[in-house]
Formats: structure tokens, C-alpha cells, sequence
């Protein structure tokens, strides 16, 4: 099973603080408004993407296709790191 969903980025995307990131504690991903790596957030969260870094990555009109084939990449490179 994936840490990584498409729902997470939807959620993500969703969120109304610019600085919000996708994180992962614990082994579970999460949506966090703030910026962990500024000290916005759990101090133990490894921060995988923000919502700035996905609205750049994706056309403003990007498709579920799209959503989840950046999921599924986002979730290959956690598992690459022994996430």
C-alpha cells in the first residue's frame, strides 16, 4: 500500500495556506499547514513536497491522471529513501 496517494496531493492542493507541505511522520503522510523545515511543524516530519512545489509541477489544469502519476513518483522516491 502507498504512503503516498493521490489524496494526499488533492488535500494538499485543497489546503488555503500557501505554506502548507505534504510531510511524512511516523511512517504516515500528512497534510501540515506551515512549512516544516522552517520550523512550522513536527519536528520529526520529513517533508516531501510543498504546495507551491506542486501547483508548480502540475498545469493548472492537470487531470487525475496527472495527480496521481506525481503520487506515484513522489511515493517510489519515499521508498527510495527507506521511507
Amino acid at each position: 500500500m502507498p504512503t503516498i496517494t493521490s489524496e494526499h496531493l488533492h488535500t494538499l492542493l485543497a489546503s488555503t495556506d500557501r505554506g502548507a507541505a505534504l510531510v511524512v511522520v511516523g511512517g504516515r503522510a500528512a497534510v501540515v499547514p506551515g512549512d516544516p523545515g522552517r520550523g512550522d511543524g513536527p519536528e520529526d516530519a520529513m517533508v516531501i513536497t510543498t504546495r507551491d512545489a506542486v501547483i508548480a509541477e502540475l498545469d493548472t489544469g492537470a487531470n487525475e491522471e496527472q495527480i496521481e502519476a506525481l503520487a506515484q513518483r513522489l511515493d517510489t522516491a519515499l521508498d527510495s529513501l527507506g521511507g
